[in-house]
């Protein structure tokens, strides 16, 4: 069977906690930069992703998650991969 990836990015707005203004009731919320992370979807592999793939272990996985498909053999697994990210301004994002 091949392996077939799909491959996308998810954005995640940083900021920080909400801030009392002038007005009552009324808060600001102060942002900082967007983080942009590569994310690897993968729909039917063979190969998890080995210890020495993570940050903190010579890598640059954030985190990866596979879960085994109901194929006979057991061997094929779905799941996605996200990459360290990288920090953009956020009025790229759009």
């Amino acid at each position: 069977m091949a392996e077939v990836v799909y491959t996308g990015q998810t954005y995640r707005l940083r900021a920080g906690t909400p801030m009392p203004i002038a007005d009552p009731g009324r808060f600001v919320l102060q942002t900082f930069m967007a983080e942009v992370s590569d994310v690897e979807m993968y729909s039917c592999t063979e190969n998890l992703p080995a210890s020495d793939e993570f940050r903190g272990q010579g890598g640059d996985l954030m985190s990866a998650s596979f879960s085994r498909l109901n194929i006979a053999g057991g061997q094929y697994f779905q799941g996605k991969k996200v990459y360290s990210p990288s920090y953009v301004d956020e009025d790229i994002i759009y």
